[in-house]
């Protein structure tokens, strides 16, 4: 099948609270836009939260047709640590955005664990959160995500997000009748 992908920057991050996420503000969020200025970072500790960190912007650059059908999402987080004073690994969760910080679809958890970091994926290529989207929704220079942590009750946590970004998949029928399902990365920073 056809695929094509669009690699761009997030234009902007901030820390906010929303939701249940109103605990420790991430220090320096825009830092999580560059490769080389070590990410945005936040701590907390007995069952406190984040704030959220949201990264938005990315799609006003997002080559998708207008008539395209959105059939799926996948956000991929890169954590570049996960330091911890205490056991058990602390709880990601993460919304997607689709305009004016309007929370839309289902919430997603995951696990991370303890340690130097890696990467950890949300949604999948069929994976719509629960909603439904379209082009012009996805390619709103407001739609991002929001990011955020839970820690264990009796520990200590600090994490930092070295890089987030998203693949969009679409179908979408070109004049010719051609048909092919296509995906977009956007990232949240270069490497």
């Amino acid at each position: 099948m056809p695929s094509t992908s669009v690699i761009s920057n997030f234009t902007n991050a901030k820390s906010y609270s929303v939701g249940s996420f109103t605990g420790n503000a991430w220090g320096n969020p825009t830092a999580a836009l560059l490769s080389d200025s070590g990410g945005a970072s936040s701590g907390g500790n007995s069952g406190q939260y984040t704030q959220a960190l949201g990264m938005r912007g990315v799609a006003g650059y997002l080559q998708i047709p207008d008539s395209a059908t959105i059939s799926g999402i996948i956000i991929t987080v890169v954590v570049f640590s996960i330091s911890s004073f205490g056991s058990g690994n602390l709880t990601g969760y993460l919304d997607l955005v689709k305009a004016t910080d309007s929370i839309a679809g289902n919430q997603k958890t995951q696990s991370f664990t303890a340690g130097s970091g890696g990467m950890y994926t949300f949604g999948a290529s069929n994976d719509l959160w629960g909603t439904s989207w379209t082009a012009s929704e996805v390619k709103n220079s407001e739609f991002g995500a929001n990011l955020g942590f839970s820690y264990p009750a009796n520990n200590f946590y600090s994490v930092s997000i070295e890089q987030v970004y998203a693949t969009i998949y679409y179908d979408y029928v070109d004049s010719t009748g051609r048909r092919g399902v296509y995906s977009t990365v956007a990232t949240l920073r270069t490497n």
